[in-house]
């Protein structure tokens, strides 16, 4: 194995500021275990010596896939579960992925300070 694509959540790691107001208070309170284990997770991932694309969605759905998937570096706003699989998959097999070594936060719907990419890799299978 060479490179590996993981899971989080938005409000994992250094997303906290990113995740909404109501979903921080569960982090802090009901969820505050399954924080601490994504929180280790990430860090294996980030000390394995792999290649690593550690993924933060927004909150998910189960709507057909959109095929927008945004990086944001604001607040979260939704994506379908299709649309986080795609980018876990480009992150394995898309050679030059933009976002190896690194925890990006990903969203489709709402949010805020989103980051477009309009480029031609961006839109792979459109």
């Amino acid at each position: 194995v060479k490179r590996l694509s993981v899971v989080t959540s938005i409000g994992a790691g250094d997303s906290e500021n990113q995740a909404p107001f109501v979903f921080k208070m569960l982090m802090m309170t009901v969820m505050k275990k399954i924080f601490v284990d994504k929180n280790n997770q990430e860090n294996a991932v980030a000390n394995s010596g792999l290649e690593y694309c550690i993924v933060r969605p927004g909150g998910l759905t189960v709507d057909p896939p959109t095929g927008v998937i945004n990086v944001i570096d604001g607040e979260a706003g939704s994506i379908t579960r299709a649309d986080v699989a795609q980018f876990c998959l480009d992150a394995i097999t898309v050679e030059d992925f933009p976002y190896i070594g690194k925890s990006p936060c990903i969203s489709s719907v709402g949010g805020t300070s989103w980051v477009k990419d309009r480029s031609a890799k961006a839109r792979v299978g459109e």
